[in-house]
């Protein structure tokens, strides 16, 4: 059973010939040239611009020379498909039901007819979203996805959740005829998803192993922040220059009172600090605590060392758009683009010098800024970070909370923000291990937090900033 599939190019491609048996298609910055090809299969890729079936294109071909041209043309169509120009495109009545976009140069498309008593079922991984105002269907084992125009094509992958056949598509969705469904079917086969069940009735994502490990959230976010299997910008875009301004460097004064921190000698600590080989062999997390607990001059040293901004400045920035003003404010940990989107908070439960609540760290002025005393919600702080250490929330010290304003990262980087900000967590995580070592105190980083409770306690919305790390602290045990 043959599916008439709809080639077509990709909008915007633009399709010209500049001398004789060259064909050349360029889409902004992309360009792609084929020479020496034959009149035949020239003739044949200029007749994709308008939109035209698959098999039409073969019976060209068959026609004048006995198909010894196919394995070209099919090769050109591979290529082409790989640099995302050529689309297919299923069709119910004329209209189209679905398009499939590469969007990656890995993409190969399997067009090979299923059976119509062969099951086949959708991804676990597979996503529906909105784009631009379509419905995508996309997967982050997939090559390439596929673009919903009609509610019979969105039933149709809805009625793959459970391995099904053709007929049982055409069941619950009456309106789709035999040929459209054969037609959407080898699209989600032939990109990766959905897939078709084996003899034992299972599909191989199933039983591979390494597949079994990945949750989607995992795998998704793995995909889409790293460039290879998406066709989104990456990188320093400046996505936002002409339509925000350039968020600043440093969030303004938080807090209804302000405490000013111990400052260390920073020559002196260089002079008597334990050497960098010690404290890294001697890194470790502690979850036993001493007596007495650590005090604010502790505290003001620990956050001095990690993350108080060491320079505070302004700098013209080219963007695609041209230079625009921003101001930066550089912090003793590494921070891509030196945007420095992290703030700490620290919840107090017993610092000597020190009342209990809720504080933001001003790293400009080096002082806490008071927040809140020891609410509801800051008190599920301390008890949320026990349940993550399994140390007694009576015992806690001290607990830093490291937040993100995402918008001062994401202003400036493409599809690798996000990503960007956990490197940043690691960075600081490592930071705050390495000078709490060196200080004799007790570190120990959390593996994960609620941001909703923090956005609640600290008054921040959830999506401008909330919590992305969390980190103890506290005195160390002498030994005797």
């Amino acid at each position: 059973m043959t599916s008439p599939l709809v080639l077509s190019f990709r909008e915007g491609v633009e399709l010209t010939s500049p001398t004789e048996g060259e064909l050349e298609w360029k889409n902004g910055n992309m360009r792609v040239a084929f020479k020496r090809i034959s009149p035949i299969v020239r003739t044949a890729l200029q007749h994709i611009g308008g939109g035209v079936c698959e098999d039409q294109l073969v019976a060209m071909l068959m026609k004048a020379d006995g198909g010894s041209e196919l394995p070209r043309l099919y090769y050109y169509l591979h290529r082409l498909a790989q640099r995302g120009i050529l689309l297919r495109t299923a069709q119910l009545n004329g209209k189209p039901l679905g398009t499939l976009t590469p969007i990656s140069a890995s993409f190969v498309f399997n067009g090979r007819d299923v059976a119509p008593e062969s099951r086949c079922v959708i991804s676990r991984f597979a996503y529906m979203h909105k784009v631009g105002g379509e419905m995508v269907l996309e997967s982050p084992l997939a090559h390439a996805r596929l673009t919903l125009y009609d509610w019979r094509a969105a039933a149709f992958v809805q009625s793959l959740a459970q391995p099904s056949n053709l007929t049982d598509v055409l069941r619950e969705v009456p309106d789709l005829t035999a040929d459209a469904a054969n037609q959407l079917q080898k699209l989600l086969v032939g990109a990766g998803l959905a897939e078709e069940l084996n003899e034992t009735g299972t599909a191989a994502e199933e039983s591979h192993s390494a597949l079994q490990v990945w949750e989607f959230h995992d795998l998704l976010f793995h995909t889409r922040s790293r460039a290879g299997r998406h066709d989104n910008p990456v990188g320093a875009t400046y996505r936002f220059v002409d339509k925000l301004d350039s968020p600043p460097a440093l969030k303004s004064t938080k807090g209804t009172e302000t405490i000013d921190l111990y400052r260390p000698d920073i020559d002196r600590l260089q002079r008597e600090d334990p050497p960098f080989s010690h404290v890294q062999e001697n890194r470790q997390s502690i979850r036993v605590y001493g007596d007495p607990p650590i005090n604010a001059k502790q505290l003001g040293e620990f956050l001095f060392r990690v993350a108080r901004v060491k320079d505070h400045t302004e700098i013209d920035v080219g963007t695609p758009t041209g230079q625009v003003r921003m101001d930066f404010a550089r912090r003793p940990y590494p921070g891509g683009g030196a945007l420095y989107e992290l703030e700490l908070y620290v919840v107090i439960s017993n610092c000597a010098d020190l009342a209990p609540g809720l504080y933001h760290y001003q790293p400009l002025t080096h002082r806490l800024g008071r927040i809140a005393d020891r609410t509801d919600d800051v008190a599920m702080l301390l008890r949320s970070a026990s349940f993550a250490t399994t140390i007694p929330a009576e015992d806690l010290q001290v607990n830093v909370i490291i937040a993100a304003r995402f918008q001062r990262i994401a202003w400036k980087y493409s599809s690798m923000a996000y990503a960007a900000i956990l490197k940043h967590v690691g960075v600081m995580y490592q930071t705050m291990y390495l000078a709490a070592t060196a200080m004799g105190l007790a570190p120990c980083g959390i593996g994960c937090g609620d941001s909703d409770l923090f956005a609640r306690a600290a008054g921040t919305d959830y999506v401008s900033e909330t919590s992305v790390g969390e980190f103890l602290l506290g005195s160390r045990q002498v030994d005797l």
